[in-house]
């Protein structure tokens, strides 16, 4: 099975200034997902996102996200086109449907399509619209703020003043 991360996770992931509680929560998260052996499928909407974030760095993450064995940039293809399609006839009647925003239409679902054409096992995103689109085709969904805080980052170093030996 695979996970699959929104640009929300992604845009964390490459922020140098992220610190604390939540770097480590993405890092550990990073780090549980290549010890399990699971891929990261970043579709093509997200990658877009990502993308107009990153400004003059788009190209090193490009380059990061394509050569890893860890992250798999994943298109809106026909297979998730037609799951796309079952889904929101399924997940909306015909007057829903009119009410849902294009860009939903175009970004969320599209998101939520691949996750499921690609059989992922969950959805990691910060963003609710998506957590609703996932929960409607019945993908886990978790926020990574939400992640417990990880052993190593709970555990603080003391500040001593003095070294054992000047103590004696």
């Amino acid at each position: 099975m695979n996970v699959l991360f929104d640009s929300s996770v992604l845009i964390d992931l490459f922020n140098e200034n992220l610190k604390g509680d939540h770097r480590a929560k993405i890092d550990d998260l990073i780090a549980s997902i290549k010890r399990s052996k699971k891929k990261i499928l970043v579709p093509t909407p997200t990658l877009t996102e990502l993308m107009v974030h990153a400004g003059p760095a788009r190209e090193k993450y490009y380059e990061f996200l394509s050569k890893s064995t860890t992250f798999q940039i994943t298109p809106f293809d026909g297979r998730a086109a037609m799951d796309c399609a079952l889904m929101l006839n399924q997940a909306f009647s015909k007057p829903e449907q009119k009410k849902v925003t294009r860009t939903k239409f175009k970004f969320d679902w599209q998101i939520a399509a691949i996750a499921a054409s690609r059989d992922a096992e969950i959805i990691y995103s910060e963003d609710s619209d998506l957590e609703r689109c996932a929960t409607r085709i019945g993908i886990a969904f978790l926020r990574p703020s939400e992640l417990p805080l990880p052993e190593s980052a709970r555990q603080k170093s003391l500040p001593l003043s003095e070294t054992a030996e000047e103590s004696k």
